[in-house]
């Protein structure tokens, strides 16, 4: 027995045995931190499965809609200056429309992204400045050129809106005579502008498509 102990007083004095001690620890905490990261994102992709699984039922099988906003789901649009039940009557009659209007709120924000990264650019070299509003002139004229675009066809989009509201079957043709006109002048003046802002998409990074893989792919972001 006096011997076992020594034995285990030597060892605990040995540099080589302490350094495996603590290698054996960091070890452990290494596995637990993988273990409990791991479990994290497993939580956080059945959350957003459960979630997607809600948004599907009260969509398609709850019925919980209106007739005018079925599955219509709110999302700032800064540069668009329609009031949310007006977005929601075009999300619902006239789709490819609401869908031009997000995209435009897209455009300009990359409009506005790059005009302030070239004031910035100025700003810091300041005897190059002729260069950089030669370059913010051509953004910002593409920006207001979009910008009269839509706002033109947000007139019409009320007055279909309140025609509607007022008398059903009359809003009804009006969209039957009007939409194909307003979504055709919307995607030109997109059109003409994506030829502008395509270099900075390119350079914008990309996440995997599909819910899961994009998924991933943020949690990924968020850990490494």
């Amino acid at each position: 027995m006096g011997l076992l102990k020594k034995k285990k007083k030597d060892e605990s004095k040995d540099p080589a045995a302490q350094d495996k001690t603590a290698d054996e620890s960091k070890a452990v905490k290494s596995k637990k931190t993988f273990w409990f990261k791991k479990l994290i994102i497993v939580l956080v992709v059945l959350g957003i499965l459960g979630g997607g699984g809600f948004f599907a039922y009260t969509k398609f099988f709850s019925g919980s809609g209106t007739e005018d906003s079925r599955g219509y789901r709110s999302v700032p649009l800064a540069h668009v200056t329609l009031p949310d039940e007006m977005l929601a009557f075009c999300f619902a009659r006239m789709p490819e429309l609401y869908e031009a209007l997000v995209a435009f709120n897209r455009e300009m924000d990359l409009f506005e992204a790059e005009i302030a990264r070239i004031d910035a650019v100025a700003t810091k070299y300041p005897d190059q400045k002729k260069i950089a509003d030669g370059q913010k002139k051509v953004w910002d004229k593409g920006r207001q050129s979009l910008k009269k675009a839509f706002e033109k066809l947000e007139k019409p989009i009320r007055e279909t809106f309140v025609l509607f509201q007022v008398n059903e079957a009359q809003g009804q043709e009006q969209i039957d005579q009007t939409a194909e006109q307003m979504i055709q002048d919307a995607n030109e003046a997109l059109e003409e502008s994506q030829e502008l802002t395509a270099p900075l998409k390119k350079a914008l990074p990309k996440a995997p498509e599909g819910m899961v893989k994009g998924t991933l792919y943020k949690i990924k972001k968020m850990f490494l």
